[in-house]
């Protein structure tokens, strides 16, 4: 089974890093690797526990080159199960897209969800100043997180979200009151892989690719 890659978008401040930390701990699952590598750094940290059951690991990147080969470098190092890429706002998606069609990437892995993260006090303001930076992200994102609802202005909040629907109708929209929620609310919302079937899976691939790893070593004695 091909390699999840899972792309977390947004300028810089908007919750992006918060997310992840939210995303990791709402749908990690016992055995699961997962690689995280980050293209920008913003306040806070990406706060994870490598255990016995699971793996994470965090990598920076200075810029798309850096990313392409560490990349590579890291996925045949720690055969991961699961990617995710912090990418900034204002680079272009193209890039990366690319990238990630290249054969090597496209043979080991896919992308399999793509989210935007913004806060909702500047939603509107960015889209209708930084469209032409803003828009493709929304475009192509699966799910829309928006942040800080609460200490946003109803009038303008609403404007901001008939936008985004009018630009990506079919992506779902999760509302986030303020940051102190962010897990419950994505909790609740139910969209994330994190059952049985998800953990079974992880098993299996894991094993798969253990089985194989003692076959080329004991070939390699041959």
């Amino acid at each position: 089974m091909k390699i999840h890659i899972e792309i977390v978008t947004g300028f810089l401040g908007a919750g992006k890093t918060s997310f992840i930390n939210s995303l990791l701990k709402e749908s990690l699952v016992d055995g699961e690797k997962v690689l995280v590598f980050q293209l920008e750094q913003g306040e806070k940290n990406i706060v994870h526990s490598s255990n016995i059951s699971n793996f994470v690991r965090i990598q920076d990147a200075l810029d798309i080159k850096d990313l392409k080969e560490k990349m590579i470098y890291s996925i045949k190092k720690y055969k991961p199960n699961r990617i995710i890429i912090e990418y900034n706002g204002t680079s272009d998606l193209k890039e990366l897209f690319d990238i990630l069609n290249e054969r090597i990437y496209r043979e080991c892995s896919k992308v399999t969800t793509v989210f935007f993260v913004a806060d909702g006090k500047t939603l509107k303001q960015y889209i209708d100043n930084m469209g032409g930076f803003i828009i493709p992200f929304i475009q192509n994102a699966n799910m829309i997180v928006i942040n800080n609802i609460d200490y946003c202005k109803k009038e303008i909040l609403n404007e901001g979200f008939k936008k985004v629907k009018n630009i990506n109708p079919k992506a779902f929209i999760l509302r986030v009151s303020n940051k102190y929620i962010l897990n419950s609310t994505l909790r609740e919302a139910r969209v994330l892989d994190n059952g049985c079937l998800k953990k079974i899976k992880i098993k299996m691939i894991n094993y798969k690719k253990s089985t194989n790893i003692k076959y080329e070593g004991n070939e390699e004695n041959v």
